[in-house]
């Protein structure tokens, strides 16, 4: 076990789970959230080029926008992130709680916030030989982008014509090149493509040329060999359930349409102390399934958290624009917020 002890554990690396992670930072909490892929996002990457209009004051922004500045808010307060972790069991000592994960990792915690979802989504990977550990090789449907990252290169994306040709209408405004490559007969609706975009059909990727870390050449199974600064593979999703057990202390379960889910309050609490669930793996009557309602159970979290370790906390905090946490950072913010 590790020797360290946390105000709270965080399980799950998604969008409530990174604004939990934000608000017990500014509860001052000392935080560990564990994710069980390599990439944070959660679930956004499935509609990541897609505009979210249900999130107030951000209506009309890509989700990999929200997600970006969601990822950057979790850390904005001290917070250690690990990546890799799937919890397995969750036991109590006590008072306080100890996490396991699928390695035997485990990880003390006075509570714990659970913002995972019923299962882990991972990519669906090319296959071919050598086609991993690339820096410029990005599976779409599970891993969040910048698409300002790239402004003036030239990028391949790889898979169906359904899943390409969002990205692609957005990428060609920015990209020096965009190549469109699929196994499949045509895009439903070339019109909406610029002079930039490149469109291969009937194609497979037969080779990536490897230069270190970065794929350098792309082989086509038509022949054509193409120098491409970033790939993009969206071939859909595989779904792995993982369920966490819950050792030397019962939780109640609510069964929905078939479904199994933590039974919460809107408070996020459950019928264990301490222990508190935000976003898909809770239940409640009336709960909204949104982004939105994920972002606001994550504050009510936050919350409860810090009353449940010391009951003299007040529950409303002073707004963001009076708060001394966000003070230091907000005046030199404001000194260069035009340059």
């Amino acid at each position: 076990m590790h020797d360290e002890k946390y105000d709270v554990v965080i399980v799950g690396g998604g969008p409530s789970g990174l604004y939990s992670s934000f608000s017990c930072g500014v509860r001052q909490l000392k935080i560990k959230l564990l994710e069980a892929r390599a990439t944070l996002g959660g679930r956004i990457p499935l509609y990541q080029e897609q505009l979210i209009w249900d999130v107030a004051g951000s209506q009309g922004k890509l989700g990999s926008e929200i997600a970006n500045n969601l990822m950057s808010a979790a850390q904005h307060f001290p917070a250690e992130i690990t990546f890799n972790q799937s919890v397995t069991k969750i036991s109590k000592t006590g008072r306080d709680f100890v996490i396991t994960t699928q390695d035997d990792t485990t990880y003390a915690a006075k509570t714990v916030i659970l913002a995972a979802s019923s299962g882990i989504i991972h990519p669906r990977k090319l296959k071919i030989e050598d086609n991993d550990g690339f820096d410029n090789l990005h599976y779409i449907a599970t891993e969040i982008i910048k698409f300002e990252d790239y402004i003036d290169k030239t990028v391949m994306i790889y898979g169906n014509p359904e899943s390409l040709t969002e990205y692609a209408i957005l990428l060609q405004k920015i990209a020096k090149t965009v190549i469109l490559v699929t196994k499949k007969s045509h895009f439903n609706d070339i019109s909406v493509f610029l002079d930039n975009v490149i469109i291969y059909t009937n194609t497979d990727i037969e080779v990536l040329k490897r230069n270190k870390l970065v794929v350098s050449e792309v082989v086509l199974s038509n022949g054509s060999r193409l120098e491409v600064s970033e790939i993009l593979v969206h071939l859909g999703t595989k779904y792995e359930t993982k369920a966490i057990s819950f050792e030397n202390f019962d939780v109640t379960m609510l069964d929905q349409n078939g479904h199994s889910f933590i039974q919460n309050n809107p408070d996020t609490s459950t019928n264990v102390k301490g222990l508190f669930v935000v976003g898909s793996l809770g239940a409640y009557e009336g709960k909204a399934y949104n982004l939105a309602a994920c972002l606001s159970e994550a504050t009510k979290a936050a919350t409860q958290a810090a009353i449940y370790l010391d009951d003299t906390v007040v529950a409303e905090l002073r707004v963001s624009t009076h708060n001394e946490i966000f003070k230091p950072k907000s005046q030199v913010m404001r000194a260069n917020y035009f340059n």
